[in-house]
């Protein structure tokens, strides 16, 4: 015999003090605050554990991740008034940049539903619930109707389930009798012994969630990688457009005093007219190439901002070394063997096959009939006055049953079946072009930077050249023996050189970045930071 006499009497008074209780905790905002603080300690724990999962594949040391209450929102960001390194800048666009923040966030909410799904199947889910019910009419008392209900719900590791209920209900008819009491339980397990039964397919869905956010993540990380080397890439731009702003002095001096020379040899008779006329023009095409310079600075330095979080009023000033080329050497085949091991979208290309593989052996089970194994118990009390008087165990019942389906019309489980192994051949494939692109994308990186190096060289030897063509053009003036025009030209021309080999260097930084990360060898610091 089941009896409630192990309960309080005042279950229905408890059930009132609980459900007053929750009314003010909800009216309130101390619950917000405490579900926020809970919902971000849980969303948190799990960002770190699978972080930790992919940040020991790509061979970094794990380092505390920020939490989401450190990451700006933008509104608090002050105005700045200060140099900025690459480290610098790194650091604050990964604290604020409006992107990254969304990124981040993204990610926190996949792992609060991933939460959920975690209790689903892990851990028995509850309810309850009070009710109370008056009822009334011409000629008769108001009676009332009072109840409380709990019930629970587990998954079985065996692909069953187990529920729970336990209530119990306080009528008043209103008249001379006194309040009745009545209570009841039951329990039932349903366990699948054909279809939906077998190793792995009860989680199934419990293994997708975790897998899809593990692909989440890696997407993530890539993302992260990304954004460090545009900023990298934009800091570098920045850097040499400051040295184009002294390649346009030097050009606007270069110009002014050929302007100058030019005059004076016109006045002592062993210039012409047109040759002023001529370096007069350099000199003011040099003065807007100039002029343009700064503006594109100006410009290219308050996108930058943006690009940081900070506001755009801010006063920055980047500092820092030009980058020097990077010696690297770079074997094709371990190139591609680094690649293929370490490429976190390959790896989720390669995990996505598995899983279109256990769709297919889930299908494959789906074709079985369903025969499922029923067991229902219940117990009600008999009617009393007293809620201490409660005996479940007044009426009893039980059963105990299969059921067996006769599939008459198994063509929707049989195309499933079909789609399941089509998608599964198209995984295939896809993985087998990912790998090719993956092969190219290396083999294309190489040569590209292999390309820029040569580059590098020949515009080395060309700056020196048109350095000494320069000298040689000012003497030669002076001597007479060419025009300004000689000396006009080969001043623009180590200009343009100067600036092109900028170009080329910070190209061939970015590069070397890239292949970096097509060889999934780039790590990436939990501020930010490119570690070599």
């Amino acid at each position: 015999m089941l009896s409630l006499k192990a309960h309080t009497s005042g279950l229905f008074q408890v059930g009132q003090n609980l459900a007053f209780t929750f009314a003010i905790c909800f009216a309130g905002s101390g619950c917000a605050t405490s579900d926020h603080a809970k919902a971000d300690r849980a969303g948190e724990e799990i960002v770190q554990e699978v972080l930790a999962q992919v940040r020991q594949g790509i061979l970094v040391k794990q380092q505390e991740t920020l939490p989401l209450e450190s990451v700006s929102t933008n509104s608090d960001v002050p105005v700045l008034n200060q140099s900025l390194s690459l480290e610098d800048t790194l650091r604050l666009s990964t604290l604020h940049n409006r992107n990254y923040i969304s990124q981040r966030e993204s990610l926190f909410q996949s792992a609060l539903a991933l939460g959920v799904t975690r209790r689903d199947f892990l851990r028995p889910v509850f309810s309850g619930s009070i009710s109370s019910t008056l009822s009334g009419g011409s000629g008769q008392e108001v009676s009332s109707v009072s109840g409380l209900s709990l019930n629970g719900q587990q998954y079985l590791f065996t692909g069953g389930r187990l529920s729970v209920g336990v209530g119990s209900n306080l009528n008043d008819d209103g008249e001379s009798l006194p309040e009745i009491y009545s209570g009841n339980f039951s329990a039932s397990i349903s366990q699948p012994l054909l279809r939906g039964a077998g190793p792995g397919l009860p989680y199934e869905g419990l293994t997708q969630a975790e897998r899809n956010l593990l692909y989440t993540t890696r997407s993530f990380e890539l993302f992260r990688q990304d954004f460090a080397i545009q900023i990298t890439q934009k800091f570098y731009d920045l850097l040499s457009q400051k040295k184009k702003l002294q390649n346009a002095e030097e050009n606007v001096r270069g110009q002014q005093f050929a302007y100058d020379q030019a005059k004076a040899l016109f006045r002592i008779g062993t210039g012409s007219s047109l040759d002023v006329f001529r370096a007069e023009q350099a000199l003011l095409l040099a003065k807007n190439d100039q002029s343009n310079t700064v503006e594109q600075y100006k410009v290219a330095l308050d996108n930058f901002k943006i690009d940081l979080g900070i506001p755009i009023e801010s006063e920055i000033d980047l500092t820092g070394e030009f980058p020097a080329i990077s010696e690297a050497s770079f074997v094709l085949d371990d190139a591609l063997l680094s690649a293929r091991e370490n490429r976190l979208d390959l790896q989720t290309s390669r995990d996505q096959l598995e899983d279109v593989e256990r769709q297919l052996d889930i299908s494959r089970n789906g074709l079985l009939p369903d025969l499922n194994l029923n067991i229902n118990y219940g117990s009600d009390s008999s009617d009393q006055f007293d809620f201490n008087d409660l005996e479940l165990g007044d009426s009893e019942s039980y059963s105990v049953g299969l059921n067996l389906e006769i599939p008459l019309d198994r063509l929707a489980r049989r195309n499933s079946f079909r789609n399941a192994e089509i998608a599964f051949d198209r995984e295939v494939r896809q993985f087998d072009l990912k790998s090719q692109q993956v092969t190219l994308e290396v083999q294309g990186a190489l040569r590209q930077l292999a390309q820029l190096k040569f580059q590098i060289e020949i515009g080395e030897r060309s700056i020196q050249s048109f350095s000494s063509t320069v000298e040689k053009a000012e003497i030669d003036q002076l001597r007479g023996t060419v025009t300004n025009r000689d000396v006009v030209e080969a001043q623009s021309a180590l200009t343009d050189a100067k600036n092109a080999q900028l170009d080329r260097i910070v190209d061939h930084e970015i590069q070397l970045l890239e292949l970096y990360k097509l060889m999934g060898l780039l790590l990436v610091s939990e501020e930010g930071m490119i570690v070599q």
